[in-house]
């Protein structure tokens, strides 16, 4: 009979990849189990990506009717079918807790908290707090796995295929920017009340960046990605590129890929440039070249992994950092941590990950 473990995280796209590096874990050491997960909905396709997944279950919602909804019923139902040995919930808020005690399995276990007492931030790295209970519960080997996506052939042939559309030239180096941001995008109606814009760095930096790479290499290509709600920053960004330099080679990919199409895109990058979001947390987990821009969040915690030499990360030294989370996050107004950055520290760091794309 095979042994099955079911992971539970219900987390944006980055939460859920760093979540998933306790799957490539278990895989590593008991590679006879088959580990399911459940996630947040709207991440099937990412698991197609997954190797150590066998199985992803995507709850429509997070704020679950526990109980009486016929959807709980019925997902619970399924799940118990499995016959689970380990059922791990990687959630830290309580409210999760009756979703685990619903699930049968021989041995159950939780992440615990992911702050001390005062609210502060860890100074570990999410994936290797993942794992820790593993290594802990004396189920594995204390061991760290990095987060890991296989891109499927099929999808390599359809970004190759979008990059023609859109008018790009596959073999040419293709730099990829994302100037949005997924917690601006879900975010937008508590401008009434606070800014939701603090991991950004503004547009016209990305101008400027934009500017400074191709002035050094007019072959370099740029593809600016996103989802559909990226498109209006995307689109602003690119009319004063146009505008600018005529002869640049720049398009909008936002909302025109699936998580899978998505994943491929990626790896046809010479370089990925993003803010903390979930798309950034791809790329590392591809092996692309990266550079993060970071700013207010918890970059101990949050911190795309693996790190360096994959990638890099831009990011300041304030004493007010991170404010991620905190009153100080309320009441900032000038962001000066995404401010200060410069086109030109990125541009340093892409040198020093790339030298071959200013080699033109």
């Amino acid at each position: 009979m095979t042994d099955r473990a079911l992971l539970i995280r219900l987390g944006a796209l980055g939460d859920t990849l760093h979540a998933s590096s306790a799957a490539c874990l278990l895989k590593k050491h008991a590679p006879h189990m088959e580990v399911d997960f459940l996630a947040a909905e709207g991440l099937r396709d990412l698991f197609k990506m997954i190797p150590s997944v066998t199985e992803a279950y995507c709850l429509p919602f997070r704020k679950i009717p526990f109980g009486f909804h016929p959807w709980w019923i019925k997902l619970v139902r399924g799940l118990n079918q499995r016959s689970y040995k380990l059922a791990y919930l990687m959630e830290t808020n309580p409210r999760f807790l009756p979703l685990l005690s619903a699930v049968e399995a021989d041995r159950k276990m939780t992440v615990g908290q992911m702050d001390d007492q005062e609210g502060k931030a860890s100074s570990q790295p999410n994936p290797v707090r993942y794992q820790r209970p593993l290594w802990d519960a004396g189920l594995v080997a204390r061991d760290v796995c990095h987060p890991e996506l296989v891109v499927d052939p099929e999808d390599g042939a359809r970004a190759r295929e979008l990059l023609v559309s859109l008018g790009l030239d596959p073999e040419a180096p293709l730099i990829g920017l994302h100037p949005g941001n997924s917690y601006q995008a879900r975010k937008m109606w508590r401008k009434k009340f606070r800014r939701a814009d603090l991991r950004c760095w503004p547009e016209d930096k990305w101008e400027n960046l934009v500017r400074e790479m191709y002035h050094e290499n007019h072959r370099l290509q740029f593809v600016l990605f996103g989802g559909s709600r990226d498109r209006r920053t995307n689109g602003r960004i690119e009319e004063r590129l146009r505008d600018m330099a005529p002869g640049l080679r720049l398009v909008d990919a936002a909302g025109k890929t699936d998580l899978a199409l998505a994943g491929a895109l990626l790896e046809r990058f010479s370089l990925f440039v993003s803010t903390d979001t979930g798309p950034l947390h791809m790329a590392a987990a591809l092996r692309i070249p990266f550079i993060g821009l970071y700013g207010p969040t918890r970059f101990e915690e949050t911190q795309p992994f693996p790190p360096e030499p994959v990638g890099s990360v831009v990011r300041l030294s304030l004493p007010c950092q991170p404010c991620y989370g905190t009153p100080d996050q309320r009441r900032c107004r000038n962001n000066i941590c995404m401010q200060r950055i410069e086109a030109g520290d990125v541009v340093e760091k892409a040198r020093e990950l790339n030298p071959a794309l200013f080699q033109g």
